[in-house]
């Protein structure tokens, strides 16, 4: 059995790897983030949009909304679960938005999912996953609910300020 961590925990957590990528981020020239591309076409602005996306769908399935319409994307298309196909449609949805409004919105869902998350207590980041949705919405997850918001946030901070690193490497 893994060990519970606490909201505190989780919040820590969240809180540093935002500080890295931020930092990261402050690094970078507008031409980095917007002119370099790595082998899947994407740019560190398309980066920044991804996060953003998959932490608004975080955002709405707190409050029990369904994720595909934080990301969106076509329920079906979601539920096909091919995580690059939902991508592909995130990236070419939002090609036309400015590192400035990417940014911007970026540090908005944070703050929105933040602010969700503080409303949760310790015994509510276990809940299962399904008794955030209304009731008889897909099949049952009894995963909890701490996972899905440790994986778009801290680790997902993580994941892609290496992927903007290496990306933002080449230009140096």
């Amino acid at each position: 059995m893994e060990p519970r961590h606490t909201k505190a925990e989780l919040m820590g957590e969240i809180e540093a790897a935002w500080t890295a990528l931020e930092t990261t981020l402050d690094r970078l020239t507008h031409a980095q983030m917007t002119e370099l591309r790595d082998a899947q076409g994407w740019t560190v602005k398309d980066h920044l949009v991804h996060i953003a996306a998959w932490e608004y769908s975080v955002v709405v399935f707190l409050q029990g909304k369904p994720r595909h319409e934080g990301l969106g994307v076509d329920e079906q298309l979601y539920l096909a679960r091919d995580e690059d196909a939902v991508n592909a449609v995130i990236q070419e949805q939002q090609k036309h938005v400015s590192l400035d409004e990417a940014r911007t919105q970026l540090r908005e869902v944070h703050h929105q999912l933040l602010s969700q998350v503080e409303r949760l207590n310790d015994d509510d980041m276990y809940k299962a996953n399904s008794d955030y949705q209304p009731d008889g919405a897909g099949e049952r997850d009894e995963r909890p609910v701490i996972g899905m918001i440790y994986g778009n946030t801290a680790h997902h901070y993580c994941e892609h300020q290496q992927w903007i690193e290496s990306l933002a490497s080449q230009g140096s």
